[in-house]
């Protein structure tokens, strides 16, 4: 009978750590179903904005989310909270880049300060 080699400790944890995101890249990649005009670059960092909103912003919300669970929180609940987070972060890419459009036309527009109305007065 052949021995099963034991698999390397630091190389587990290293899978272990990183099969934490797939929820996380799936719903980035679902998200991609919804655009039809990026390019391949827009959606390589939709991809990663995706994943990074996953690996970042889904613990905190799901730590938050397990003081108010009654019992210890499933890790299915943990992946589905990451899965929909890294699939709304789609919807802030544009909003962002189109923020970041009118800042790069104008970067001195977040310096102006208006004084007296703003207005015709009514």
């Amino acid at each position: 009978m052949a021995d099963l080699i034991p698999p390397d400790p630091p190389l587990a944890a290293a899978a272990a750590k990183l099969l934490t995101f797939a929820p996380g890249f799936a719903g980035a990649v679902l998200s991609l179903a919804f655009v039809e005009t990026l390019t391949a670059r827009g959606r390589v960092v939709t991809v990663m904005v995706g994943l990074a909103s996953a690996a970042f912003i889904a613990p905190a919300l799901a730590d938050g989310a397990d003081l108010f669970w009654p019992g210890a929180m499933p890790e299915s609940v943990r992946s589905m909270i990451q899965f929909v987070i890294a699939l709304c972060a789609m919807g802030c890419i544009p909003p962002l880049l189109g923020w970041l459009r009118k800042i790069a036309g104008d970067p001195l527009s977040l310096l102006k300060v208006r004084f007296g109305p703003q207005g015709e007065p009514k």
